[in-house]
């Protein structure tokens, strides 16, 4: 495999992925050459047996975090030592961390805090009970959970 020309092919799904993290189509793109540098600069440490495009979503995933959140330590993934079974679960798993970040970053909102209620497995009058308000505003602010997730993670 010619690992320039694999990364070159794979610029185009790093943006449609960095897409995800920015809404901005030049954050988006800086993002995404910076994966591409990175994972360049890093080619030694590519194992081939591995989806290429997975690798490079943990180095953008490292990126990402590391940039926006300024960790005072950063917790990233190692580059050779991460042991995905295939692309589509990576893939999966990726969607899945970034579903969770989304959950973090929206914390403070009442809706996706209702939200996580109901995903706890408690009904919708447990929820309204338990929070004192009627059972029409837990129902609405679900909805709005729901938007606001989706809206953050890119669903339609």
């Amino acid at each position: 495999m010619n690992f320039d020309a694999a990364i070159v092919e794979a610029y185009y799904s790093l943006l449609a992925i960095a897409s995800r993290y920015y809404y901005h189509d030049d954050r988006a793109h800086d993002l995404a050459a910076d994966t591409v540098v990175r994972a360049l600069e890093a080619r030694d440490r590519y194992d081939e047996t591995r989806p290429l495009l997975a690798w490079c979503r943990v180095i953008m995933r490292n990126l990402w975090t590391n940039t926006e959140h300024k960790l005072s330590v950063t917790q990233t993934q190692p580059l050779g030592d991460w042991d995905e079974p295939g692309g589509e679960e990576a893939d999966q798993r990726v969607m899945v961390g970034d579903v969770l970040s989304a959950i973090d970053r929206c914390r403070v909102s009442v809706a996706v805090e209702t939200l996580m209620d109901v995903a706890k497995g408690y009904t919708l009058q447990e929820v309204a009970t338990a929070r004192d308000v009627p059972l029409g505003t837990v129902k609405r602010r679900v909805h709005d959970g729901r938007r606001m997730l989706a809206k953050l993670v890119n669903v339609n």
